[in-house]
């Protein structure tokens, strides 16, 4: 990778954690060797919402460990009956990407680790990476939020 193209990642990197941050509906967010990590709130088990380029596309993922957090949020979408790419892309348009195009991949890596993940419908190079980055980072917490066990329940 350029000079240039890394200066482009780490300044990517930077505005979605500080906007990220300033959003306060993270546990913590920090920038680690992949990129962006921003710890689920209140998930029942450990979950993290992820910004990282790779290959020149930029990613937005939800990544955990636990097979049932990941099972329970595929659960709550087959009873809904809800299609995960059209509530993460209207989402994304109301939080401000009105040429948001969403589509998502969802499997366990070699890692173990369960991911949801989109790739940004612009490249790292676009002027706009970066708030669309944070825009489609909000747009994941906000429905994921919501999907399975990433809200704990009092009772619990």
């Amino acid at each position: 990778m350029s000079t240039d193209m890394a200066d482009t990642k780490q300044s990517l990197y930077e505005h979605v954690r500080q906007g990220a941050q300033e959003a306060d509906v993270f546990a913590a967010v920090k920038i680690d060797e992949r990129g962006v990590c921003c710890e689920a709130d209140g998930s029942a088990e450990p979950a993290f919402y992820r910004v990282y380029e790779e290959e020149g596309d930029i990613w937005i993922a939800l990544e955990t460990e636990d097979r049932w957090l990941s099972g329970s949020i595929e659960a709550d979408l087959v009873n809904t009956g809800d299609k995960l790419d059209e509530l993460l892309e209207e989402e994304i348009i109301d939080l401000g990407d009105d040429r948001a195009v969403v589509e998502f991949e969802h499997f366990r890596s070699p890692e173990k680790v369960y991911v949801f993940r989109s790739k940004l419908s612009v490249p790292l190079s676009s002027p706009d990476a970066a708030s669309r980055a944070l825009i489609w980072l909000l747009g994941y917490e906000t429905v994921f939020r919501d999907l399975g066990d990433m809200s704990e329940d009092e009772d619990d």
